[in-house]
């Protein structure tokens, strides 16, 4: 006759190290999320023009690259390079549109989340590593996501 506490009794160091085991291998093979993707070319020529259009840098912007979110693909981030910018929040109508419109513009020392947050949800800002002032008072800085 089969005996559960005598099977448990015997077995009982096998299963967990087994579940162990088995988590820790999906840990160590499972792909990192990544938080954001590159953009693609047209994606990245329409957030290219749309960015350098809304520069008024008094000696020009340097666009060196454009990131789209993962959590929501209407929105992009540039990084755009003058006196005054670094970077910009966009937005566009659906996920498909090349018509981005800038919705934040980063530049001048970091702004406040509370600024950030108003424009795009907070998972957009963790995605697109948006960082800015979490306690404006103190001028401590962090992610705005």
């Amino acid at each position: 006759m089969w005996h559960y506490a005598a099977f448990v009794h015997r077995h009982h160091l096998r299963f967990p190290l087994a579940i162990v085991a088995t988590g820790a291998a999906v840990a160590l093979v499972a792909p990192t999320a990544v938080a954001d993707r590159s953009a693609t070319k047209s994606e990245r020529a329409a957030i290219k023009r749309v960015a350098l259009v809304h520069c008024d840098a008094p000696g020009g912007c340097t666009f060196r690259k454009a990131r789209v979110s993962t959590r929501s693909a209407r929105y992009a981030w540039a990084h755009i390079f003058g006196e005054g910018f670094s970077g910009m929040l966009l937005k566009r109508p659906t996920a498909h549109s090349r018509r981005f419109k800038v919705v934040g513009i980063q530049g001048g020392g970091i702004g406040a989340c509370s600024y950030w947050r108003a424009r795009a949800p907070r998972s957009v800002l963790r995605d697109l590593d948006v960082v800015g002032l979490t306690d404006i008072s103190a001028g401590t800085t962090g992610s705005c996501g």
